[in-house]
C-alpha cells in the first residue's frame, strides 16, 4: 500500500522561557534550531511544513510550507499536530519539535521502518510511533496516522491539553533510542542560556 507521509516542525508554542524570542529561529551552530530538525526529517518525507503562530516568513527560509494553528489560543502541542494535518493531505506524518538540533537522519529511517512494519501486519490501521531513551519517554518526537486528528480535536474540545497521556491513550508503540549514536538525538534547548553553553 502507497502512502504519503509528510514531515510537521513543530514551531507554534509561546517560548516563554527563550525571553520572547522565536524559541526555533535561535542559532545553533550557526543554523536555526528549526532548520537542523528539518535538514533531519526532508530526507524521509515529501514535504515538511512548519506549525508556527509568528515569524512565518523566517520560518519560510526553512521551508516553504507553513500553518498557523487552526485551533485558536495556543492550545500546545496537541493543537499543532491538528494544524499540520489540516495544512497537509497526507496519510502520516513525521514530527519533531523545533528545539532539538541534534536530531539525526537515524531518526526518521527508524521511525519509518516501525511504521512499514506495522502496517503489513494490517494496512488499515492507525498507527502511533513514539520515541523515548533511557532517560525519559519524547512522545512529540512522533509518526502518526491523519486518522487521529478527530481525536486530537476532541482531546483539546474537553480541555485535555498532556501530550503523554494522549498519546499513551490512543495505544502508541514506542520505540528506544538509547543506544549510541542516538542517545542524544532529543537533547532541546529551552533557555538562551542553556543554547550558548551547549556551543
Amino acid at each position: 500500500m502507497k502512502i504519503k507521509i509528510d514531515g510537521g516542525i513543530l514551531a507554534g508554542g509561546l517560548s516563554r522561557r527563550m525571553e520572547g524570542n522565536d524559541k526555533g529561529l535561535q542559532h545553533y551552530k550557526g543554523q536555526a534550531m528549526a532548520s537542523w530538525v528539518y535538514q533531519a526529517l526532508a530526507p524521509h518525507v515529501d514535504h515538511v511544513y512548519i506549525n508556527c503562530n509568528k515569524n512565518h516568513t523566517s520560518y519560510q527560509t526553512i521551508s516553504p510550507l507553513t500553518c498557523s494553528d487552526t485551533i485558536s489560543g495556543f492550545q500546545g502541542p496537541l493543537a499543532g499536530l491538528v494544524s499540520l494535518m489540516s495544512a497537509s493531505d497526507a496519510d502520516y506524518f513525521l514530527v519533531s519539535p523545533c528545539d532539538t538540533p541534534m536530531l539525526s537522519q537515524a531518526f526518521g529511517e527508524r521511525m519509518l521502518n516501525e511504521l512499514h512494519k506495522q502496517l503489513a501486519e494490517d494496512p488499515q490501521q492507525a498507527v502511533i510511533i513514539a520515541s523515548k531513551d533511557e532517560h525519559r519517554d519524547h512522545p512529540l518526537h512522533l509518526c502518526i496516522s491523519r486518522k487521529f486528528k478527530n481525536s486530537l480535536e476532541q482531546a483539546i474540545e474537553r480541555d485535555e491539553h498532556r501530550v503523554m497521556q494522549w498519546v499513551k491513550n490512543n495505544g502508541a508503540h514506542w520505540i528506544d533510542f538509547s543506544q549510541e549514536p542516538d542517545s542524544e538525538c532529543f537533547v532541546n534547548f529551552n533557555t538562551l542560556d542553556a543554547l550558548k553553553k551547549a556551543q
